[in-house]
């Protein structure tokens, strides 16, 4: 399916996808680049933070082709933060972690919908 028959919610997802592996991108090179100065920032976790950011960059690239194994791979991901977001929402002490929780587990319902209606679904075949 090209391009212009993907549905909009995908290219939202994948939209999002990239803003999130540029961030790790982004952030992991310029704590590389910080290392040099007085910063004690460890160099496995900049390595591995770069890693997962180039993983979630090319998922994007896989989602916005249609790849059956990204979608299946964001939704993964995207089941285990929903988890996570009922988990803080109902076991959370202090209330900004409650709020924070709803807001994960809201994010990821939508997400879910979005990769999983009947045109996403022809979409990835």
């Amino acid at each position: 399916m090209a391009a212009n028959n993907r549905p909009a919610g995908v290219t939202l997802v994948g939209f999002l996808i990239v803003l999130v592996g540029l961030a790790y991108v982004v952030l992991s090179v310029l704590g590389l680049i910080a290392r040099g100065s007085e910063v004690a920032i460890g160099l496995g976790g900049l390595l591995v933070a770069l890693a997962v950011g180039i993983v979630y960059l090319l998922v994007a690239k896989g989602i916005f082709n249609g790849n059956k194994f990204s979608r299946f791979l964001v939704t993964i991901v995207t089941v285990i933060g929903l988890l996570g977001g009922f988990m803080s929402l109902i076991f959370a002490t202090v209330q900004n972690n409650r709020v924070q929780g709803a807001v994960q587990a809201g994010v990821s319902v939508i997400i879910l919908i979005m990769l999983h209606t009947r045109r996403a679904k022809q979409f990835f075949g």
